[in-house]
């Protein structure tokens, strides 16, 4: 009986919900079959039959994300249809284990639009490589129609930069902004371009940070006032964007308490201007990172508080790097009297260089050192550390 209900069932390819013209005993008819699916048949069974058909490997979580997403609405022929068109293009079992993961909806998609979406990502504009390795990431980018909705975002940055190129290579590294509503990517831009930049500026600025048109408008006004209220005008705000955009897709409340930690212990003579314009990326560590690598430098390396407020980007160095280093140039007594390398001298240099520059040994006896070191040596000192 069961088998009987399940072919009759099966016939149903289209999902109820599309079907607003039955007359509603139809409906009734249809809506008691999906009933008796549900009572006669266990998910088990479902998903059985949907691998069966498919010859697709479901991890039973990903299954699981199958059922709650509501693939049990549509008939088995349904469902089995959005999964086939995905490995029509390609798609290996991985990836659609991830993509049913983070968006299991897509098997309730009609075939025409799945095929016409990824048609339009694979061969009208980029490639299928690429269709693979983002859909995997952003599934959601398939939800969107072509025409109304993908489209006019594109040919509005064509229009705007007028650099086909370079368009489609933000697109590839940052496709998730397209979601966005047009009107909103356009603010973004004109808010940026409106500090002063050109397109052409804009653009190189955009390649650097894509992030930036997933950045919401309001929160970039309100950092370029932050900047203006520190005493930067128009001119040094764009140079500071064109070296550091990162700054702008940071939280402002998280820029601020950094700016003061960084003035209350002494960096750029207390000035917070200063500190911003001298290195940037000062603004992307976290307040926490900065204040451990600040007290190894200080308290356990007893560094020079100049030569620490000299080199603030020692704050985004490697800690144990930053420790194994020192500790071979004090053992080297390279460290004191009056040929004692400067802290920036040496922090920006890979361990070959650190060694054939600054310590002037063979790479294998600074390796040798470091292997030498206790363990457990940086974690006790650093576990003392309070700012």
């Amino acid at each position: 009986m069961a088998s009987l209900i399940w072919k009759i069932a099966s016939k149903f390819s289209t999902p109820i919900k599309t079907l607003p013209r039955l007359t509603l005993p139809m409906q009734y008819r249809c809506l008691n079959i999906n009933v008796i699916l549900c009572n006669e048949f266990s998910d088990d069974i479902f998903i059985n039959n949907v691998l069966e058909k498919t010859g697709l490997q479901l991890k039973k979580s990903v299954a699981k994300k199958l059922l709650a997403s509501g693939s049990r609405e549509w008939s088995l022929d349904y469902t089995c249809d959005s999964i086939q068109c995905l490995q029509s293009f390609g798609f290996q079992t991985a990836g659609l284990n991830k993509i049913f993961t983070v968006w299991p909806f897509i098997v309730g998609m009609e075939k025409k639009l799945l095929i016409e979406r990824i048609e339009f990502w694979g061969k009208e504009y980029l490639d299928m490589d690429w269709v693979h390795s983002t859909a995997v990431k952003f599934p959601r980018l398939l939800a969107y129609d072509v025409k109304s909705n993908i489209l006019p975002k594109i040919h509005y940055l064509h229009h705007f930069f007028k650099n086909d190129a370079a368009v489609k290579q933000i697109i590839r590294k940052y496709p998730y902004f397209l979601i966005s509503r047009k009107g909103t990517i356009e603010e973004r831009i004109n808010c940026i371009a409106e500090i002063g930049m050109n397109p052409a500026t804009v653009l190189t600025l955009i390649k650097r940070q894509p992030r930036l048109l997933y950045a919401t408008s309001s929160g970039f006004s309100f950092k370029i006032v932050w900047l203006e209220r520190l005493g930067f005008d128009r001119s040094e705000i764009v140079n500071l964007l064109l070296r550091y955009p990162s700054i702008f897709v940071t939280n402002i409340n998280k820029l601020e308490e950094k700016v003061h930690w960084l003035v209350e212990v002494g960096y750029g003579g207390g000035s917070p201007r200063r500190i911003i314009w001298i290195n940037p990326p000062c603004l992307g560590y976290t307040v926490e990172s900065m204040k451990i690598k600040f007290a190894l430098l200080r308290d356990h390396l007893k560094i020079d508080l100049e030569q620490i407020h000299n080199c603030p980007s020692a704050l985004g160095y490697s800690t144990k790097r930053l420790y194994n280093r020192i500790a071979y140039l004090k053992h080297l007594r390279l460290w004191e009297g009056p040929y004692q390398p400067s802290l920036g001298s040496f922090i920006t240099k890979n361990d070959q260089d650190f060694c054939n520059l600054v310590a002037k040994r063979p790479y294998q006896h600074y390796m040798n050192f470091v292997d030498s070191l206790p363990a457990d040596e940086l974690t006790e000192k650093l576990s003392n550390t309070s700012i």
